[in-house]
């Protein structure tokens, strides 16, 4: 017989309201968060990859823009680079080409240019497409990638490494995004030297 897991929302912990967002639990994400509001602001403590993300780091990667939405009420910071993957939310979101979320930090302020890692940026991350190399779902990498280029992405912005988005989009095989990418002038980093 297979149990769902349940959480107790009255003990605060911010693990436990990302392990909600993660798992697409709405409903008692939001609630955890009405009860305690400050978890809004906090970071993991786990230890990986993940360290340091904010709830509103697994709400934009989930595209969970209602939670997305009640975080930043709540004090969450758009433009927090204390992840240790990908550091900003708006990366996050478009690393899962989380469109709907992606459009909403950019609204509520989140920097579309901020250095994601190693001077990536979100459209880095959207180029890259994820774990599926957006393979997934190429019309939400497309959707999340067209957001991103009209709210004033740099579309040949440079890695410390020299990479542009369309390498990576080429490199990852992501040609939903590299079509974008071209049509609105994006160039390989060996051409744009």
């Amino acid at each position: 017989m297979h149990t769902l897991k349940t959480f107790d929302t009255t003990m605060p912990d911010v693990d436990t309201l990302i392990e909600l967002i993660r798992d697409h639990r709405t409903t008692e994400a939001l609630e955890m968060l009405k009860a305690s509001p400050a978890l809004a602001r906090e970071h993991s403590d786990r230890l990986g990859q993940l360290h340091g993300a904010t709830p509103l780091h697994w709400a934009a990667h989930r595209n969970a823009t209602e939670v997305c939405q009640r975080l930043i009420e709540r004090g969450a910071n758009v433009n927090d680079s204390a992840s240790d993957w990908w550091l900003t939310p708006l990366s996050w979101g478009a690393d899962a080409g989380s469109a709907e979320a992606v459009e909403l930090l950019l609204k509520r302020g989140a920097d579309v240019n901020q250095d994601a890692i190693v001077g990536t940026t979100a459209l880095h991350a959207v180029a890259m497409g994820g774990a599926t190399q957006g393979k997934r779902d190429p019309d939400a990498y497309e959707k999340t990638t067209e957001i991103l280029i009209r709210n004033g992405a740099d579309i040949n912005r440079r890695t410390n490494q020299q990479r542009t988005p369309l390498d990576e989009a080429i490199d990852n095989e992501n040609d939903a995004v590299a079509s974008i990418l071209r049509q609105h002038g994006a160039l390989t980093s060996k051409a744009s030297t």
